[in-house]
């Protein structure tokens, strides 16, 4: 049973039991509905005989009525998260109450929202979003689980030229922060799909999404936390990552391929966005300037990423005899700086050369051979260090792991590994010219000029 006698009596009209104060605030409310809406919830719309806003907060958006007229006056629905209920329930949300258990403090608010609100609504300027120190939202995005059912919003804010930022919303706790752990966005249009692009941030996502493209993006973009995003709605799915063309889109498209993988997804790859776009180009700006997103989608140049596997065998470029060698070449001491580099070798050696004559590391990006020279290779090596730094048994030696000398001389031994076909075949193989060295990928030769990257056939002279 609800004990109301803690309400302040200011609150409600004097006399009459509480059930009489309750039905005459009910009343009051009800009669001046649409003034105690725009009250409540300014940036809201009204729309017919229905007062449209985002949600319950009061977010610029339709997805949540209130009707205004007739024997449903008062009552409302929520169809993003399928809440609803009378006027007191909406006010209950709002504030962050529930409303049998706090009813009393719900009943006075209702009151003071009588007190504030006129008898007939104002005429007022065009609605404006909620505004905080960051000033209004300029723009929000929904997160949904599979069924559809509200898991999280996200807020935008420009509060200054050049600067944003992002607030999300936990729909369950009713409370600016993000939920525990972290939802994918989209993950209605993803549970259908075979490939999904994973991008960075909502808005290129949205933008894909509506280009008819599924896609979807981890909360807070390159700025998400790995370790705690759900990354699970990826399992079975083909998944192609489009970073933003800037050194921590890269960096974050190694970081989730691996939680990608991980998650259970059957391929993974990094789109490499092309070279001539400026820095932090993205699938937005692509979509923006009339790019040919499809054609990147399907044709352009990427790294295939594979899971860390400390016990996976050398890969398949060796003969069977080169295989039994390489068996015992690779016997090793875990942590050292040898056995990092032999574990770089296996993980990447079907997609990375390093060629001594040029200094430089060629990478293929699933078309030809190209010139790596934003430092990719380090980070992807800091990455093999990290991930034995995690399963070292002390500080001390994850410390020392994953220190930056670690990772220089992890790649100074992995650019000498004769695992490298390239590099065996740079000396069984001299008289090919100086600006061009062979490559072998899958049993089809070839050359690459330094110049052009181009890859063209090429036969060895018997």
């Amino acid at each position: 049973m609800l004990d109301f006698n803690s309400v302040p009596p200011q609150a409600f009209p004097a006399g009459g039991d509480l059930n009489a104060q309750r039905d005459a605030i009910r009343a009051d409310l009800l009669a001046r509905l649409e003034s105690v809406l725009m009250t409540l919830l300014p940036a809201g719309k009204k729309r017919g005989q229905k007062y449209l806003v985002g949600d319950v907060l009061g977010s610029p958006g339709d997805s949540l009525e209130v009707s205004l007229k007739g024997e449903t006056a008062g009552l409302w629905h929520d169809h993003a998260t399928g809440e609803g209920g009378d006027i007191f329930d909406l006010i209950a949300a709002h504030h962050g109450l529930d409303t049998q258990a706090d009813f009393a403090r719900v009943l006075e608010i209702a009151g003071q929202l009588v007190g504030r609100a006129t008898s007939h609504p104002p005429k007022r300027k065009k609605a404006e979003a909620p505004v905080d120190e960051l000033g209004p939202a300029t723009a929000k995005w929904d997160y949904l689980d599979a069924a559809g059912n509200l898991i999280a919003c996200v807020y935008r804010y420009d509060p200054a030229p050049g600067r944003k930022e992002f607030r999300p919303w936990d729909a369950k706790r009713r409370k600016m922060a993000p939920p525990e752990p972290r939802p994918l966005y989209n993950q209605p249009g993803i549970g259908a799909a075979e490939q999904v692009i994973l991008v960075e941030g909502e808005k290129c996502a949205q933008a894909l999404i509506e280009a008819g493209i599924v896609a979807t993006t981890a909360m807070h973009g390159a700025n998400a936390p790995v370790d705690k995003t759900d990354w699970s709605p990826l399992s079975g799915k083909a998944v192609l990552i489009w970073p933003d063309r800037d050194k921590p889109g890269f960096g974050y498209a190694e970081a989730a391929s691996q939680a990608v993988l991980m998650a259970g997804a059957t391929s993974c790859a990094i789109l490499l966005p092309p070279d001539a776009k400026p820095e932090g180009w993205d699938a937005a700006d692509a979509l923006a300037e009339g790019f040919d997103v499809a054609g990147l989608i399907a044709t352009g140049p990427r790294i295939t990423v594979r899971p860390f596997d400390d016990d996976q065998a050398p890969c398949g470029y060796l003969s069977a005899t080169d295989h039994d060698d390489a068996h015992d070449s690779d016997v090793t001491v875990w942590g050292t700086e040898d056995a990092l580099a032999v574990s770089f070798t296996r993980r990447y050696q079907r997609d990375w050369r390093y060629i001594a004559a040029w200094g430089k590391w060629l990478m293929w990006d699933g078309q030809r051979w190209r010139a790596e020279e934003t430092l990719a290779a380090t980070d992807l090596i800091r990455h093999v260090c990290r991930h034995a730094a995690v399963r070292a048994d002390s500080s001390k030696v994850a410390a020392k792991l994953a220190a930056s000398s670690t990772v220089g001389g992890v790649e100074r031994l992995a650019r000498s590994d004769r695992h490298q076909p390239l590099a065996r075949a740079a000396t069984a193989a001299p008289w090919i010219p100086a600006w061009a060295y062979l490559i072998r990928r899958e049993g089809d030769l070839g050359f690459v000029a330094q110049t052009q990257g181009l890859r063209r056939p090429f036969a060895l002279p018997r």
